[in-house]
């Protein structure tokens, strides 16, 4: 198991993150120092209106797990 802990802008997005559980979210400046959910809804379509309604177009969009499920974004290898 890989343990990495977490700062305190990282600790502050997961708490963000966890008010939209079940939710699509769409995060400004995914990746970055400066990635920020901007919009959420029950569906991506929603989540993309509220995006665009707010004139932001360039947005990456997650669907937020419930703490049941844990999802873990790995590279893809070949022969796995």
């Amino acid at each position: 198991m890989i343990e990495q802990e977490l700062d305190q802008q990282e600790l502050d997005f997961v708490r963000e993150l966890e008010k939209h559980v079940n939710k699509w979210v769409a995060i400004l400046n995914y990746g970055s120092e400066n990635e920020a959910i901007v919009a959420s809804g029950m569906t991506i379509r929603e989540a993309r209106q509220e995006a665009e309604s707010k004139g932001l177009a360039d947005v990456f969009f997650f669907k937020v797990p419930s703490g049941e499920r844990t999802f873990v974004p790995t590279a893809s290898t070949s022969g796995i």
